[in-house]
């Protein structure tokens, strides 16, 4: 019976309970409002505190907020007295939390994080780090890695300095580890807490495929909702090609254009392309809300539109009295952004995002009324970020074991305001590449009856838009490999499922005669068991810690890039670790 003990106990109860019980990418849910000061813009819900394991989370002390995705390591939210010193702004839109105290201090974390962005203008400073609950979706994982701000600010362009609207959802860590480690004492280091970041405790309790995620931010403006899926990505906001790049916070810029998708032009030209003088490096950054791009770049970009710069406001302000004003942001003129083409092919990877998505408001404390401006910021301090107000065309994902990202066009609202339609796909853990929907006339018909287009002299056709019961078709590899499969029946990983089900099920046999066997021999000693009305979720004990990251007073340093996570890099505008300051920017 020992040999019998040791199967039921390692294998019956983690191995084939994995392989029996299909990983599935996990939907992350979008909040229902609309946020500005510069936007408007989306974010998804989430709920903070707790950290009983023994009741619903519904239970205990909690808050459930609206924060960005974005950033690595820690999710950071602010409390109510962030917002004291700012009740005329957005400050607290999403929500505030105040964590219980007694929750917070049964897991004591030194580590005190500051957050600070100089594209968004964002100063965080000594926030708490804790280890409780984090609930999306009806699922909590306990202990994860989260700070909570009692004060905080954005100064912005005009120098108005307003408290913030939301904080962030930490999409996972550049590192790849899926856990973060803290001392709990300035002093002695090396034992300390292991703190989870969400998406990585879903990979390691075997919820999802990989450690990975796939996000379209879509667009407030035209009820667009986005889409976020840990372990996975949603196929209907993708279409290829799809460029690739392994710095999460680098992406190669080859160009930028501006054109028409179709029907007559707003401009005195269809094309005009080769406007970025030089090839830059450039983050994608859905935490940041502009397209700051270098001074000279924007001033190129505004002499084709009818824009304003307002010396005072330190923005691009759309003319809406000019007749071309309307022409622009409600017609299939886009502003294109070129990369480099998927590995094996040859053309670049194009993504359009159409002047209705950058036809942005902003609102007090910015402006005393809502005012229509044009999201290019001049910024030349350091890298270049596509922000926010580009990432409403684009899809971003990224791998973070394979230190692998993705970035592609998104599509438009379509039909039922679902892009290409809702196909949540896994990405498996050594994926390197994905899919998207393929052919002729995607983006275009996406978009059909969001725009107008304007009268053609040359009686440009106009595609109609299709129905919802049509499919996009696959191009490329992707398309062959389908009908390769379809043609082979059962595939090999089918096989293997089959294989290993038929296992498990006579495991589980033998386990449940065992069960009985050992319950009626022992059943006279089994004494009664007492338990605790409250149990604090268990922590995980490091005996070292899993990434060089430690906790303690820091000096000031100073940022140069602008990665939102904790980095031990000095030029990561993140949080870093604590041998500098933590930069977010």
């Amino acid at each position: 019976m020992i040999h019998i003990d040791t199967l039921c106990r390692g294998l019956f109860f983690s191995t084939l309970i994995q392989s029996i019980l299909a990983a599935k990418p996990f939907v992350v849910p979008w909040s229902t409002t609309k946020f500005g000061p510069d936007g408007p813009w989306q974010a998804v819900s989430i709920i903070v505190g707790g950290n009983d394991s023994s009741m619903y989370i519904s239970a205990q002390k909690t808050a459930q907020v609206a924060v960005y995705p974005g950033g690595e390591f820690q999710s950071l939210t602010y409390t109510s007295a962030a917002c004291s010193l700012y009740p005329n702004s957005f400050c607290g839109a999403g929500g505030t939390w105040n964590p219980d105290p007694y929750q917070a201090m049964q897991q004591y974390i030194a580590f005190s994080p500051s957050f600070v962005d100089n594209t968004t203008g964002l100063k965080t400073m000594n926030a708490r780090s804790l280890a409780l609950g984090l609930t999306i979706n009806e699922r909590t994982v306990w202990n994860a890695t989260l700070a909570s701000a009692s004060s905080g600010n954005i100064t912005y362009a005009n120098g108005v300095v307003g408290g913030v609207p939301l904080g962030n959802l930490a999409l996972g860590a550049s590192s790849g580890a899926p856990e973060q480690f803290f001392t709990q004492s300035n002093i002695e280091v090396g034992r300390g807490i292991n703190a989870s970041i969400f998406a990585g405790r879903l990979y390691r309790d075997g919820d999802i495929s990989s450690y990975s995620y796939g996000l379209h931010i879509g667009s407030a403006a035209f009820d667009y909702p986005g889409s976020l899926v840990f372990g996975g990505y949603n196929k209907g906001r993708v279409i290829e090609p799809v460029t690739s790049f392994e710095d999460s916070g680098a992406v190669e810029l080859l160009d930028i254009s501006i054109g028409v998708e179709y029907g007559e032009s707003p401009f005195p030209f269809r094309i005009k392309d080769r406007l970025l003088p030089r090839q830059l490096k450039v983050k994608p950054d859905p935490l940041s809300p502009y397209l700051s791009l270098p001074a000279e770049l924007c001033r190129t970009l505004a002499s084709y539109l009818p824009v304003i710069w307002d010396t005072d406001l330190k923005y691009y302000l759309w003319n809406t009295s000019s007749p071309e004003y309307a022409r622009i942001v409600t017609s299939p003129a886009y502003l294109a952004f070129s990369f480099p083409p998927p590995n094996g092919q040859t053309a670049n990877v194009k993504i359009k995002a159409p002047f209705a998505l950058l036809n942005l408001t902003l609102e007090r404390p910015i402006v005393s009324k809502p005012t229509q401006y044009f999201p290019c910021m001049p910024y030349d301090t350091d890298r270049p970020v596509l922000g926010r107000a580009f990432l409403q065309a684009a899809f971003l994902g990224r791998n973070w074991e394979k230190q692998i990202s993705w970035l592609a066009q998104a599509p438009g609202p379509g039909v039922s305001r679902r892009g290409l339609g809702d196909q949540n796909m896994d990405i498996a853990r050594g994926a390197v590449a994905i899919e998207g929907w393929g052919g002729e006339g995607l983006f275009n018909s996406s978009w059909n009856g969001h725009w107008s287009v304007l009268a053609s002299r040359t009686n440009v056709p106009v595609p109609e838009t299709p129905r919802e019961s049509e499919q996009p078709k696959q191009s490329g590899s992707s398309g062959a490999d389908a009908n390769t499969q379809a043609k082979e029946g059962i595939s090999t990983g089918a096989k293997v499922g089959i294989a290993v089900g038929a296992m498990a099920v006579g495991v589980i046999a033998l386990c449940t005669l065992g069960y009985f066997w050992r319950r009626k021999k022992r059943a006279h000693k089994v004494a009664e068991m007492t338990g605790t009305p409250y149990m604090v979720a268990p922590v995980e004990v490091a005996e070292k810690p899993q990434h060089d990251y430690y906790a303690g007073p820091t000096p000031w340093g100073e940022g140069r890039d602008r990665r939102m996570s904790e980095l031990a890099s000095p030029t990561s505008p993140v949080e870093m670790q604590d041998t500098s300051l933590p930069f977010r920017g």
